[in-house]
């Protein structure tokens, strides 16, 4: 059973690793917390379920569209929602983006009020390794979120908006007296947060139903996980999602699954404790 638990394991890790870089992205640009990334991912579900059973698009073509309407949807939420708030406290940053997560859940029910069940886009193959049944779309989620996680590397390392990404993270004075957009950047955050969130909320649809309340617990779980592994830490984020995954899988397969949510956030309540910054997170030093 355990090479079945580590499986199923890794892929649910990757999935709250991908929602929880959004709130990364987010926090080291603006050092706000966006607490609406859970219903994103929920609503990139739905959106995934609408193209691939009406348009019957292949998997890789369904990525390509979820990843283009996200990454569209990102820019509208940045200037309709959170472009006055780039500069707001903290409280009133988190109440507006719980009020976008509420917006978005409630959008979602009236047009689903009922689960669904997302048609086999990423195929239903079971394969055999040392005894575990692990189907196939688990590959495509571990997959496609090791490509992300890739490809946001390559263009933060190497491409000229990347780099201005990360000189805005930095500090966003010092950016915008070298003649960076700031504001572009700020959008450009937010738009690849709910883009990575989107996908991952199509990745994980097939293996389960998609509910417009699916969002709020891989919400706070990817959060869980950006906290585990650093919040501003991008290799820390995506090792506290498999951490995560793979302890709550652990715990529902040797202990109880009623216990797999308690152990997920036992497991954020003593890393508080023991290392408030995360496992690769840094302590951003105090400006006087």
């Amino acid at each position: 059973m355990l090479p079945q638990l580590l499986a199923q394991g890794i892929a649910t890790g990757a999935v709250y690793a991908l929602v929880g870089l959004g709130f990364t992205l987010v926090f080291r640009t603006l050092n706000q917390v966006i607490f609406s990334q859970g219903h994103v991912f929920m609503a990139g579900s739905f959106l995934g379920y609408a193209i691939v059973s009406r348009l019957h698009l292949g998997p890789i073509a369904a990525i390509l569209l979820i990843t283009a309407a996200g990454f569209l949807f990102g820019v509208v939420l940045d200037r309709l929602a959170f472009r006055k708030l780039y500069d707001a406290d903290h409280m009133t940053f988190v109440i507006a983006t719980i009020g976008v997560g509420i917006v978005l859940q409630n959008g979602i029910r009236i047009v689903y009020p009922e689960p669904v069940k997302f048609p086999p886009v990423f195929g239903t193959e079971l394969y055999n390794f040392g005894g575990a049944r692990i189907a196939e779309p688990y590959f495509w989620v571990v997959g496609v979120a090791l490509l992300l996680v890739i490809a946001l590397h390559l263009f933060f390392t190497y491409t000229r908006q990347g780099r201005a990404l990360r000189a805005v993270a930095a500090d966003r004075v010092v950016a915008s007296t070298m003649g960076i957009n700031v504001n572009l950047s700020i959008r450009m955050t937010f738009a690849i947060s709910v883009t990575v969130a989107a996908i991952g909320g199509l990745l994980i649809g097939p293996l389960y139903y998609a509910s417009f309340d699916m969002g709020e617990m891989v919400g706070l779980k990817a959060f869980s996980a950006a906290i585990i592994g650093g919040i501003n830490s991008v290799p820390g984020t995506i090792l506290g999602g498999v951490i995560l995954g793979v302890l709550e899988n652990l715990s529902a397969g040797y202990i109880s699954s009623d216990y797999k949510d308690a152990v997920a956030f036992a497991i954020l309540i003593a890393m508080l404790l023991v290392r408030p910054h995360g496992l690769l997170g840094r302590v951003r030093p105090t400006k006087v």
